[in-house]
């Protein structure tokens, strides 16, 4: 059976999110009593952005669905070297004239998802589309070769 591998660079943030999250609620309680640094650069993901996924997939395509809320699908790159998928990007900060920004939850930056493609999956036909802020990619799968009949032919001796 195959399936979509990914490959990351940064596994330690995506698995400390927990801590992250546990942080800023602490945060919150005391007021901002304890600095950003207090928590080793590890446990935040503050470097860039970690775009969700989904993937599906039946007898006839593999559907990959990406979260990029706020990201215009201009700013968005698809590339497929041969069986490697990268989907890279940035989402860019809101400028606000005049205002001062009182908390910034959002996060902005450079994005970047890398993922080995199955055997079976035809990279000459993938399909994106950009709707709602999320990227599907829609990508066929090839035609099992073992079960085509071939016929071969009979030579003299």
């Amino acid at each position: 059976m195959s399936t979509l591998f990914e490959k990351t660079n940064v596994p330690a943030p995506a698995r400390l999110r927990g801590v992250s999250q546990l942080h800023d609620d602490i945060d919150r309680l005391f007021g901002g009593f304890f600095d950003r640094d207090f928590w080793p650069s590890f446990a935040r993901e503050e470097k860039g952005l970690l775009p969700q996924v989904d993937l599906k997939s039946d007898e006839k395509q593999y559907t990959l669905s990406v979260e990029l809320p706020g990201v215009a699908p201009e700013e968005v790159k698809i590339e497929v070297t041969g069986r490697e998928l990268t989907i890279s990007g940035e989402k860019k900060e809101e400028v606000m004239d005049k205002a001062k920004t009182h908390v910034q939850e959002r996060r902005y930056g450079s994005f970047a998802r890398t993922m080995t493609l199955p055997e079976d999956a035809d990279a000459d036909t993938i399909k994106a589309v950009a709707k709602n802020g999320v990227l599907t990619l829609e990508i066929a799968r090839k035609v099992a070769e073992a079960n085509k009949p071939r016929s071969i032919e009979v030579q003299k001796g």
